[in-house]
């Protein structure tokens, strides 16, 4: 009769929540949907509300129902895609520009920003996504790597220093995390499966030995 409730499946881990659909073609005529709605054939437009016991009712933005309605699994699948494909690639830079000194701090930053947030249309539907990077750097000098949330940045911000104590050519490599959150059509945030979003870069440091020089004025 043009309504339908039902348990929530698929509700991103929602126990107790139920879907409530009504669709409005029913209501005010088939015709409704195609003239008024621009809907496409076979496709109703429905107002769909969310209720949860311990939070109320949500309704979520009236649309036209897809004639094929995908899973939250495949849902999250394309998410994982657009966040892949927006998500900066890092390009890793260093100060001294030329070479770093030994027994003096290396500035070092991921050419990214801390997070990302897109909306876009996935499946008919509007869905928003916010992104956050996580960085580890490996020295490539024996030292233990650094695992940060910062993302560095140009002298005088000095997030990410390392201090080399040996001269010589060393490779230093980038790893970045990407985490990721999204709403459809209002809803969520549900989280982004498959785990962290991964991208790697590396750049070549010389490191050359700092020497100490006595300067002297008004001597004599």
């Amino acid at each position: 009769g043009g309504r339908h409730v039902g348990p929530g499946d698929g509700s991103n881990d929602c126990p107790g929540c139920w879907w409530d659909i009504n669709v409005v073609c029913d209501i005010e005529g088939p015709s409704s949907c195609a003239n008024i709605f621009g809907c496409a054939p076979g496709r109703p437009y429905v107002l769909i509300a969310l209720t949860n016991p311990g939070a109320g009712t949500v309704t979520v933005e009236p649309q036209c129902m897809n004639s094929d309605p995908i899973t939250a699994e495949q849902m999250g699948t394309m998410v994982t895609e657009r966040v892949r494909q927006a998500a900066p690639v890092a390009r890793p830079r260093f100060q001294p520009n030329e070479s770093a000194l030994t027994a003096l701090p290396t500035n070092f930053r991921s050419g990214q920003p801390s997070s990302v947030s897109r909306s876009e249309s996935i499946a008919g539907m509007s869905v928003d996504f916010e992104a956050r990077a996580g960085w580890r750097w490996t020295w490539g000098d024996g030292t233990a790597p650094l695992s940060t949330n910062e993302p560095g940045g140009s002298w005088p911000k000095m997030t990410v220093t390392h201090t080399f104590r040996k001269p010589g050519s060393t490779r230093v490599t980038l790893r970045t995390s990407w985490t990721a959150e999204y709403w459809v059509n209002g809803a969520g945030p549900f989280a982004v499966g498959g785990g962290p979003i991964e991208q790697s870069a590396s750049l070549t440091v010389p490191v050359k030995e700092a020497r100490s020089v006595l300067i002297g004025a008004g001597i004599g």
